[in-house]
């Protein structure tokens, strides 16, 4: 019996989990808020020393005095931050979320030119990426610049902490906006823009890469013994969707926390222009010669924990419970209300950063019910119109979609899911899929599999089936056409004007 330890460093929380390699299952696990504080209306941002404590209390509870082997570290992956040339951080972490950047993520697109960019990155500039966050510093604070030795995306800086060197995985350095996909290596366009070279960052590898082990101090602080193998993670939805088995051929996950993301593997990286145009982007997997199309929309289950408070001021903690009993009333037999879910600009398949969320079609004898039936129903409609998108782009058809993440725990939200694609949807049991798949990672760099399948074959077994209903899915087929898929086209230039104001 080897024991694993995976990591997860999420928007919302911080996980550790020790995992049995052979049999697959979770014997520990740990978890404490995000850390987070908001130095200005609209800033926030991640005190880097408040995360690292976090990461020890949990490595600490959880896997503590235990013969670990080896750990990895799955992550959101666009936060980072400048270290000195002894790894202490020169500023705080500015969230992924975070949206100072705005004009810096103009100032790329105009500098490199979108299609350009998009052929080198397969992404499109965003305020939310480390290259435009960079430009935010020195642009405010050139005093760092001097001082800066080294840019880190945020599991760079805790495994830097782990194990005293800085590395990186090809999905978290995609997200810095600062990789060529077509040589896997920093662009020489992007560096020079960012007045950085490849010394200002962290060594590349592939996810699965062991890197050393943890350093006699880190021992002490978590509790971990001497000898812990530390190997790169990756992407966190990336993680998360090598345990559910998306690297399977035909195989979509839709990866749902407090954002969504669409993610289907293909063989190689697709440059296409028109994705761009659609805000589909295309980056390394993190298993070694794969890459993901990946949909996303900043706002899913935080949209749906804004709208269940909302919906019961009067709870310290909504009762979903509550609010999925009575949304089940109207499903497929009361139209409305509908939701254009843009809670955090459009996302895929509009990539529109000045699209809001809006609701149409509301009448006095709607309830709560059939407000939170309007946004999980809008939701899934978002889903397939991006599946719809991602299969003709990239040309594959999708035989399986596989659900994960934290709103996994809302049935009527999976079952809606089915409904709408009319096809059925697997839930595996994977309680920490993220955390899972960084785990299976660092067996994997360890030696203990020798293959992914190897690592995947005690965890894949364990899965749910949620067939869809004929009459629900013809229902909400016409609700998709007729209302939805206008929707957006509809308010576009009403947002537009907002957005002016």
């Amino acid at each position: 019996m080897a024991l694993l330890v995976g990591l997860d460093l999420g928007t919302t929380s911080i996980k550790a989990i020790l995992l049995e390699s052979e049999s697959g299952e979770i014997l520990a696990s740990a978890s404490r808020p995000t850390p987070v504080f908001h130095p200005r209306p609209g800033w926030s941002e991640h005190d880097p020393e408040a995360i690292w404590q976090v990461c020890v209390s949990c490595l600490r509870e959880c896997a503590g005095g235990h013969p670990v082997k080896a750990l990895a570290i799955a992550s959101m992956a666009e936060a980072g931050l400048p270290v000195d040339a002894h790894g202490n951080p020169l500023y705080p972490i500015i969230t992924w979320y975070d949206r100072r950047s705005s004009p810096q993520a103009e100032q790329v697109e105009r500098a490199v030119g979108r299609e350009n960019l998009y052929t080198i990155t397969g992404q499109r500039s965003s305020a939310s990426f480390g290259l435009t966050k960079w430009l935010w510093l020195r642009e405010n604070l050139p005093g760092a610049v001097p001082q800066t030795a080294t840019w880190l995306p945020l599991p760079s800086y805790i495994l830097f902490r782990l194990c005293g060197h800085q590395a990186v995985d090809y999905s978290i350095a995609s997200r810095a906006l600062l990789l060529d996909q077509n040589s896997l290596a920093w662009s020489s366009t992007l560096l020079d823009l960012a007045g950085l070279s490849e010394n200002h960052l962290p060594t590349l590898a592939h996810a699965g890469t062991p890197v050393a082990t943890l350093t006699p101090k880190a021992a002490r602080e978590t509790g971990l013994p001497d000898g812990v193998l530390c190997v790169l993670g990756g992407h966190d939805h990336l993680c998360a969707s090598f345990a559910a088995g998306g690297h399977l051929p035909g195989t979509v996950v839709d990866s749902t926390g407090t954002a969504e993301a669409v993610l289907l593997v293909i063989p190689g990286f697709l440059p296409n222009p028109a994705s761009a145009s659609l805000g589909l982007a295309c980056y390394a997997h993190v298993l070694p010669g794969k890459y993901v199309l990946k949909g996303g929309l900043k706002a899913a289950g935080s949209a749906i924990e804004w709208l269940a408070r909302i919906l019961m001021p009067e709870s310290e903690d909504p009762d979903y419970a509550a609010l999925e009993a009575e949304a089940w009333q109207g499903v497929g037999k009361t139209p409305g209300p509908l939701w254009l879910p843009h809670f955090l600009e459009s996302g895929s398949p509009e990539a529109d950063p000045f699209s809001r969320a809006a609701l149409v079609g509301t009448h006095l004898g709607h309830t709560r019910g059939d407000f939170f039936r309007g946004l999980l129903e809008s939701l899934s409609f978002w889903l397939r119109e991006n599946l719809e998108k991602m299969q003709e782009i990239a040309g594959i058809s999708v035989e399986k979609v596989v659900l994960i993440g934290g709103t996994t725990r809302l049935g009527l939200f999976c079952q809606l899911k089915a409904d709408v694609l009319n096809r059925p949807v697997f839930l595996p049991e994977i309680p920490e899929a993220s955390a899972t798949g960084a785990a299976l990672l660092a067996g994997l760099g360890c030696g203990l599999f020798r293959t992914p399948e190897d690592a995947l074959a005690p965890v894949l077994g364990r899965r749910r089936i949620l067939e869809p209903d004929p009459t629900r899915s013809a229902w909400y087929d016409h609700l998709y056409h007729q209302v939805y898929t206008p929707l957006y086209h509809s308010l576009r230039d009403i947002h537009h004007t907002l957005s002016q104001l």
